[in-house]
């Protein structure tokens, strides 16, 4: 009978010790946002940088690395864009169509050891 109460108890302190360390990671959230390149009313000419997407990053954990990636498939990804960050909300540089993927494809950000 006593080793069913010990039992107990373990099983007491693994759920404890699983709800503190779980309860307080926050996942990094990844916003994409389209710039488009200006154009001149009068003669709809286009001026300025050319257009592309950059990412607002938030919720990151300071000093650690992360890394931005695309995949056509949810299978292979492929590295796009590596940062750390001092704070908990930054954003990318700006990426020009040309340097993205030509086709469509869905991102994400994780973070590397």
């Amino acid at each position: 009978m006593r080793f069913l109460h010990k039992g107990k108890e373990m099983n007491r302190l693994v759920l404890f010790i699983f709800l503190f360390v779980f309860t307080d990671l926050s996942a990094a959230s990844l916003e994409i946002k389209v710039v488009r390149q200006k154009v001149v009313e009068a003669t709809g000419q286009p001026y300025g940088s050319p257009g592309g997407i950059y990412f607002e990053i938030k919720d990151v954990d300071p000093f650690l690395p992360y890394w931005i990636q695309y995949s056509h498939d949810f299978k292979t990804w492929e590295d796009l864009y590596n940062f750390g960050s001092f704070g908990n909300n930054l954003t990318s540089p700006l990426f020009h169509w040309g340097e993205l993927p030509p086709e469509k494809c869905f991102f994400r950000i994780i973070q590397k050891w």
